[in-house]
């Protein structure tokens, strides 16, 4: 059941962030190729040791043993998407709880949101 809430929160929240190793390459536009190949597989890896289920593991053992640019880009990469997918799911299941905790008692979470001071953010 909570697959099922938290999968359309996950694809709707999915689209609007852009591509990791776009962003985070574009910021180095000094980069080689195979600095670049080694990010994107890199990445890839990264949100499949997050726990993404459509991601593979992909490196280049070879390369990676041999071409520093290669080994470097992926090490950049597998960190900071890793990351950054951990904080998606820790984002996804939150909602998917306070979806739960709304279909079971939603007299009880009104009452909690109606005591939280929300004054001051206004501008945000």
């Amino acid at each position: 059941m909570r697959w099922i809430i938290a999968l359309p929160a996950f694809a709707l929240f999915a689209c609007d962030l852009p591509e990791p190793s776009e962003t985070m390459i574009s910021d180095r536009s000094n980069t080689s190729a195979s600095y670049r190949a080694g990010f994107d597989d890199g990445c890839h890896s990264g949100r499949q040791a997050a726990g993404d289920l459509f991601e593979q593991f992909r490196k280049d053992q070879t390369r990676f043993n041999s071409d520093r640019d290669y080994a470097q880009g992926w090490s950049d990469a597998f960190r900071q998407c890793e990351t950054q997918s951990e904080a998606q799911m820790r984002q996804m299941r939150s909602a998917a709880t306070i979806n739960a905790i709304k279909s079971r008692e939603p007299d009880k979470f009104d009452r909690v949101l109606r005591n939280i001071d929300y004054s001051g953010l206004e501008g945000l």
